[in-house]
């Protein structure tokens, strides 16, 4: 058994981002090409993270959760797929969220612009 499985299911957070995406931007307002798809998918990385808990799991490891202050100071980067912490420091990958975390924290974007429907 896989670390992420003994410790719950996880999804990628680029994937995770990409769900909520999809479930919270109205087809006609989607990206156009993949930079600006890319940057769009940072920003709802951004905004999953000041709901639920980040994780990063490198190769075999155990998740472990990011702590709140790289998430805030830190850039998402690469549609999601790694956070760039502040000046001087590496970049985090392996990025993970808790799937039983990922739809509520939809719910809760919905409410909050620029996701809220008008």
């Amino acid at each position: 058994m896989s670390g992420e499985q003994e410790h719950g299911e996880f999804l990628p957070l680029s994937v995770a981002a990409a769900i909520a995406y999809g479930s919270l931007v109205p087809a006609h307002k989607v990206a156009q090409d993949r930079a600006m798809l890319d940057e769009h998918l940072d920003l709802v990385a951004a905004a999953l993270s000041s709901i639920v808990p980040i994780f990063s799991a490198i190769n075999a490891h155990a998740p472990e959760m990011l702590p709140p202050r790289d998430l805030a100071r830190g850039n998402f980067r690469q549609g999601a797929q790694i956070l760039e912490l502040a000046e001087g420091t590496e970049s985090v990958s392996g990025l993970r969220v808790r799937n039983v975390d990922l739809f509520l924290a939809i719910e809760q974007l919905r409410l909050r612009p620029p996701f809220r429907a008008s």
